[in-house]
């Protein structure tokens, strides 16, 4: 099986529209910038089928209107409330890169010495930190090795959560049978006091 491994982009090229998105739950933020900074508003779109065709629009209207040659995708890595964009994505011209989560909210400190998050603000620090290329390319598992990446996910998680329980009943057997022992330490000693 051959071995696939995330690379780092090192650069962005002149003439490349950068295209960035605030992960979410229910919805995305958007936003599509140049090199030379000629950029558009924050918008945002559903995490549906039509708010994907939303944001390819307007990835593709800023494309032509900017003049450029290619479109490089960034988000951030946030687990799986990306994969549906991620696989809609992946069916068009377009390179799909993350960004650490680590390094969105150093460059966040950066720029305006404020950890806080907007969903306006983020796609903008995306922007930034592809600009710096300090983003990865991403490999997108398809059949058995994505089956098999599912199911490994699933595996840490319960082992995690089984762990988890096995310490809360481990720190409630302490506490039963520690207190149950002082119990009965003090009715044998309030027994010796009155005999």
């Amino acid at each position: 099986m051959e071995r696939l491994r995330a690379k780092r982009v090192r650069a962005v090229k002149e003439g490349t529209l950068i295209a960035t998105v605030d992960i979410g739950v229910s919805y995305n933020t958007g936003y599509c910038t140049t090199l030379d900074g000629r950029s558009t508003r924050p918008f945002r779109f559903d995490n549906t089928k039509e708010g994907f065709d939303k944001f390819w629009c307007m990835t593709i209207l800023s494309k032509k209107r900017f003049g450029c040659d290619e479109v490089l995708v960034g988000y951030e890595s946030t687990g799986p409330y990306a994969e549906p964009l991620v696989h809609y994505l992946t069916g068009k011209q377009v390179k799909i890169v993350q960004v650490n989560p680590m390094h969105t909210k150093k460059m966040k400190e950066v720029n305006d010495n404020s950890p806080l998050k907007t969903d306006d603000k983020d796609p903008r620090v995306i922007a930034d930190i592809m600009r710096l290329g300090r983003a990865l390319s991403i490999v997108v598992p398809q059949g058995d090795a994505a089956y098999l990446r599912r199911l490994n996910n699933a595996r840490e998680r319960h082992v995690g959560e089984q762990t988890a329980l096995l310490n809360q009943l481990q720190q409630l057997v302490f506490l039963i049978f520690l207190s149950s022992k002082q119990c009965s330490r003090t009715s044998s000693a309030r027994r010796l006091s009155t005999s």
